[in-house]
């Protein structure tokens, strides 16, 4: 039989074998291929002492010997009454040792091994030799059963190890891949955070490092592709923190080293290559897809027993960049798409501006005011961003009211101003067919309402008006009273703020227009003077 060595001074013996051969009266023994001890025998007192001695081991080592030169291992009497059974050591298929069980049989008392070892001790003689009756069973007379039997123990108890260790293993791989599974599934799960970017990308560095065990991970972002689509060029997770100059310089360099391993696209370096404190390796996998390169993940400092880079390591940051891929190419198309819409509304707004150069610029500062506004008033930031569009289109009906209406000099007539009216209606109709901007519509078509039901379209009044629409009312007025117009100047600012605070109540909801004299102007005056800057421009 074989036994399998941890290192090479530890057998790995099933506890259970030798509580087994214990009972049975047996003494257990490890010795190197050379006879020599590598744990003491597995007894106590005088008994452990003498079978210690010199006498007792030369004639171990002299077993060790002859079994050395056996292909099957067989029982040998070292003296009279002492019986050693062996089983092999084993260190990766090499014979390193034995393991020696030691019976005794009625001989032993009598033997002059025992005798002289405690000649002129006889009190310790004495405890040895009732210690020793108590272990000797008749193995002479059973000889071949009890081999046959220790071996049959043995073969099973280590069969049974065996497995259990097996066992251990899947369940360590089952755990692995559950672990695994549940970060692809939350990871595709969260794909359409496409507006959040950043969000996704520290999950995703999170999930990486719980998944495989690594103490930190980073994606550097390839600033050629990157560029419309994050405004951080490096991301981080973990115990370490470095300069994005100082990581995208160290990964450009070892790109063009060979690495000590590749394997499902991922580059394995010796951390020295990078950083020491990701000792003792560190994975990078590249993150592209359709072309284009995004960056690259980067995981260093491994947990753990096993702490170098492992095939299942590689196998997950390559099934996790897959997902991580396809999310940023999402990410992409969408900015893409996003730009394309926000140019379209843009040259609907500018088609307004270019009617009327007494209002142009406006549409850009009202949305500004309006999602400043949107943001004091609790808003976040995503919805203050469609409080911005809104902004940008609330006057978009005013295509279809008659230029000579919309320029006029001097004040307009009631009928005149009727056609003026009916913009926030057209303009609520121009977008009712374009889902991505439903919900902006009742900004368009309220921005005129009064808190106190005499505005229009509709003559809503108090919290019957959306409050997109009671948002814009105040940008919108503001800005109105703050430029120039055909037939006025634009007034001070400090009357504008007065003006807005006495309507308050009756033009105004009182709460909104509370935050908005709160507000910091200081963007609108740099957007109003870039807009004059535009109109000088044009006119030279």
């Amino acid at each position: 039989m074989r036994l399998e060595l941890i290192d090479e001074h530890t057998p790995e013996i099933p506890k259970v074998f030798k509580k087994r051969c214990a009972e049975l009266g047996l003494v257990e023994w490890c010795v190197d291929i050379n006879g020599l001890p590598v744990s003491d025998p597995a007894c106590r007192g005088p008994l452990k002492l003498w079978l210690l001695s010199n006498p007792v081991r030369q004639r171990v080592i002299e077993c060790a010997e002859m079994w050395a030169t056996m292909d099957s291992l067989q029982m040998i009497e070292a003296a009279p009454g002492i019986r050693l059974y062996p089983f092999t050591i084993e260190h990766h298929g090499r014979r390193m040792g034995f393991s020696v069980m030691i019976g005794f049989t009625q001989e032993v008392l009598e033997s002059s091994l025992l005798n002289d070892g405690f000649a002129g001790d006889p009190l310790t003689l004495a405890s040895v030799q009732h210690k020793i009756k108590e272990m000797i069973r008749p193995w002479d007379s059973m000889d071949a059963e009890f081999k046959q039997m220790l071996s049959w123990m043995h073969g099973d108890l280590d069969g049974a190890r065996t497995s259990e260790g097996i066992i251990e293993s899947y369940a360590d791989q089952l755990t692995e891949s559950y672990e695994t599974v549940t970060a692809l599934h939350m990871l595709g799960r969260d794909m359409g955070m496409v507006t959040d970017p950043t969000s996704y990308i520290r999950q995703t560095l999170e999930m990486i490092a719980a998944t495989i065990g690594y103490e930190w991970t980073a994606f550097v972002v390839n600033a050629d592709e990157g560029e419309t689509l994050l405004q951080s060029k490096l991301h981080q997770q973990g115990n370490h923190h470095f300069e994005e100059h100082e990581l995208r310089s160290e990964i450009n360099r070892l790109l063009e080293i060979e690495p000590i391993a590749v394997s499902d696209k991922t580059a394995v370096y010796p951390a020295e290559y990078l950083f020491e404190d990701l000792d003792p390796q560190v994975m990078i996998h590249p993150v592209q897809a359709y072309g284009h390169k995004y960056g690259w993940l980067v995981v260093g400092g491994k947990q753990g027993e096993d702490s170098y880079v492992s095939s299942h390591d590689t196998k997950t940051i390559d099934s996790i960049s897959g997902i991580f891929s396809a999310f940023l190419e999402n990410t992409r198309l969408y900015e893409e798409e996003r730009r394309a819409f926000v140019g379209t509304v843009r040259a609907l707004s500018g088609a307004i501006d270019a009617k009327d150069r007494y209002t142009r610029g406006h549409s850009d500062r009202v949305a500004m005011l309006s999602e400043q506004l949107a943001i004091a008033a609790g808003y976040s930031a995503e919805d203050a961003k469609r409080v911005r569009l809104c902004g940008i289109l609330h006057d978009v009906g005013k295509i279809g009211v008659p230029e000579a209406v919309l320029c006029k000099n001097g004040r307009l007539t009631d009928e005149e101003f009727d056609l003026i009216k009916l913009h926030p209606e057209i303009g609520a109709d121009m977008l009712k067919d374009l889902p991505s901007l439903k919900d902006i519509i009742p900004g368009v078509l309220h921005h005129h309402e009064r808190w106190d039901g005499r505005g229009y379209p509709h003559g809503l009044a108090g919290e019957d008006i959306p409050e997109l629409g009671r948002i814009l009312a105040l940008a919108d007025t503001f800005d109105a009273m703050s430029s120039n117009r055909a037939y006025r100047s634009a007034m001070p600012r400090e009357k504008v703020l007065a003006e807005i605070e006495r309507c308050s109540g009756s033009q105004f909801e009182p709460r909104l227009a509370e935050l908005f004299l709160l507000l910091d102007f200081s963007a609108y005056d740099e957007a109003v003077r870039d807009h004059a800057a535009q109109d000088v421009r044009k006119a030279a």
